[in-house]
């Protein structure tokens, strides 16, 4: 991956003022750099044309299912950048300098060595073509969207590319309307379903909650989609490494570095959204959930309480 620099970032940040999220065909996006400058059929215009390799790994997350820079895609991106390197350390980069929507010139994707690891939290039609056309693999990583309701909040707060400074409820009325960064979660996940079912064999798909109940059959899963061969000692090692408490006491967090105050590793929870939900939103959620994701295929739990 491309070394951040750590200080130009810095001072991007610290100049940027809080601006309305840009919308496009209804959607609104991060007011970050390569959005504001572009605007957001460019920026996504731009992301199409990438020139895909054949080995190139997409990694595709709606927001803190694993945020705008979430724990689960967090998890994830370090154990196949593990996988591919077939070493057991952490990088010293961070997924952001492979985040499609973030890069403001494309064009640094090109001194990337192969295989590529990329991540996009851009819904499945502004992939770049040629990843689809090349049946290049696609990493989608599930979340009970309770939870990622809940940490989407918390990072919203912190986050000034999302122009946010209300309270919980104000949060949840925007989920609930589909007014949050990225959209609407429901077609996020349908989109990403139909993917699966058009294109067999190019998307692996990884539920959050079972990352958490068991890393080390969830990384051997993974290993077997990659085509890449681990020693039992080897899966053993990753996800020691990638534990949620190693990550959050030892790998870069980049948000921590640039504004002093990071909000990537904030909890790693399942269940928190009970902390939060009254006992009326939770109804409407599930009234909401029911009808709009009746018939998925995806099978998520709201009710275990695993806790970090």
């Amino acid at each position: 991956m491309m070394d951040l620099n750590l200080e130009k970032l810095t001072e991007l940040r610290n100049t940027m003022k809080p601006m309305q999220l840009p919308e496009f065909k209804g959607v609104r996006y991060p007011a970050v750099i390569s959005i504001r400058t572009k605007g957001v059929e460019k920026a996504l215009q731009d992301i199409k044309e990438i020139q895909s390799r054949e080995s190139d790994i997409m990694i595709c997350t709606y927001p803190k299912s694993v945020f705008l820079y979430s724990k689960g895609t967090h998890w994830v991106n370090e154990v196949t950048n593990m996988l591919i390197r077939n070493k057991t350390e952490l990088d010293t980069s961070s997924k952001i300098s492979t985040m499609l929507e973030v890069i403001p010139d494309l064009s640094v994707l090109d001194a990337l060595p192969s295989p590529r690891l990329l991540n996009t939290h851009c819904s499945f039609k502004y992939l770049p073509k040629k990843h689809i056309e090349n049946r290049c693999k696609i990493i989608h990583i599930i979340r009970n969207p309770k939870d990622v309701c809940v940490s989407f909040y918390y990072h919203a707060q912190s986050d000034p590319v999302l122009d946010f400074t209300g309270s919980w409820d104000d949060f949840f009325e925007m989920w609930m309307s589909d007014k949050c960064a990225y959209g609407s979660w429901y077609n996020y996940e349908k989109e990403m379903e139909q993917a699966e079912k058009d294109f067999p064999g190019m998307i692996f798909t990884c539920y959050f909650e079972e990352m958490k109940k068991d890393s080390k059959r969830e990384i051997q899963r993974l290993a077997n989609f990659l085509g890449i061969p681990c020693t039992e000692k080897t899966i053993e090692n990753i996800a020691g490494t990638t534990s949620f408490n190693n990550m959050q006491q030892n790998k870069l967090d980049i948000t921590k570095v640039v504004s002093g105050k990071g909000f990537i590793y904030r909890k790693g929870e399942i269940g928190d959204w009970k902390k939060h939900f009254t006992v009326a939103q939770n109804e409407r959620f599930d009234v909401q959930y029911t009808e709009r994701f009746k018939d998925s295929s995806y099978k998520l739990s709201f009710e275990q309480t695993i806790i970090c």
